[in-house]
Order: structure tokens, then sequence, then C-alpha cells
């Protein structure tokens, strides 16, 4: 059967796109590859051109997440001039990305949340070293350890249950002084 002209091009964008869609609504259990090929007007052969399998596509679809947020974190970090800046800024990209996580959360088995975790706290890693860099912080330690202790002090302080009690001013000030006492003494 020869391929139609409307299978080529950004069809595995819209396929991956749709996947993503579908596994935030439905959860990836929950997703079929027919599901995914009926919102994009495919057929099942169609997905199979450009993806082995499902898990392939899971694939794709947490590489394009997570290009994402890290373009997001580093346009956040980019500007911060102060270690006070960079945690308001730090706050409120927080604050959306669990908005966005509470609608998926719930759907996914905690070994994907624990690897979408870690990764989502590795694609911060070179954001925070040009932090670093930026603001002259000199240390023994390299600055992509720097970095992800950094980054791996404020993930376990902001999801402890002390943290989840105090309001927005409150994770602020705790967490302006972890900075300053990580990066600046």
């Amino acid at each position: 059967m020869a391929r139609k002209a409307v299978l080529e091009g950004g069809k595995r964008d819209e396929i991956i796109a749709a996947a993503a869609e579908l596994f935030f609504e439905k959860g990836y259990e929950a997703t079929s590859v027919r599901m995914i090929t009926d919102r994009v007007g495919g057929e099942i052969g169609m997905f199979y051109h450009y993806f082995k399998s499902k898990d392939m596509l899971f694939d794709a679809v947490a590489d394009r997440f997570f290009r994402d947020f890290q373009r997001r974190f580093e346009a956040l970090a980019e500007g911060c001039a102060s270690p006070e800046e960079f945690t308001e800024r730090f706050i409120e990209l927080y604050d959306s990305s669990m908005e966005q996580y509470a609608l998926i959360g719930s759907r996914m088995h905690w070994t994907i949340q624990c690897a979408m975790h870690q990764r989502t706290l590795n694609a911060m890693v070179p954001a925070v070293v040009a932090v670093i860099e930026r603001w002259g912080i000199k240390s023994t330690v390299p600055a992509d350890i720097l970095a992800a202790q950094l980054i791996g002090g404020i993930s376990a302080a902001i999801h402890s249950e002390s943290c989840k009690r105090m309001d927005k001013e409150q994770k602020k000030e705790m967490l302006d002084c972890y900075i300053r006492k990580l990066i600046l003494y």
C-alpha cells in the first residue's frame, strides 16, 4: 500500500503531541496506540513507521517534555541577578509545575513519578551552573556538583511536609537561606 502524503513530514511530531495529551489525560497504561492514531487521523501502520513501540513513543514524549522544561528553567535562571531573584522565580515555576503535575501525577506509577522527578532535577543543572558562574561563585567543588547539590537540597526542602505548611514568604526566606549557605559562605 502506498504511503499517503499526509503521513510524511510533521506527522511524527503530531503523534508525539497527541500521545502527550492522551498520556496526561488518561495515563500511560490507559492510552492505546489506536487512540493516538485516531487523534492524529492515521493508521496503526503509520504509528509503527515512526515508532517501534509505545514505550519508544513515551521516551519521545518525555524527551520533548524535559527539553521544554529545561528551556523554561534556563529562561527563568538566565536573568537572575541575585539569589533572592532566583528564589522568587523558582517558587513561581515550582508552583505552576505542581499545578500541572496535579493533573497527571495520580495516574502515574510511583516509579515513573520518581524517574520524572530525577530527570527534572537533572534538566536544571546546566542552568544553575550558568547562574553560579555568572554570580562569580568560587568553590573547590566543581560547578556541576555544586549545582546538583543546590537543586537536590531545594527539591528536598520544597517537597517536605514542613515546607508545604509555609506561606510563600516563609518558603522564600528558607530557600534564600539555603542558597546563601551553600554557595555564598
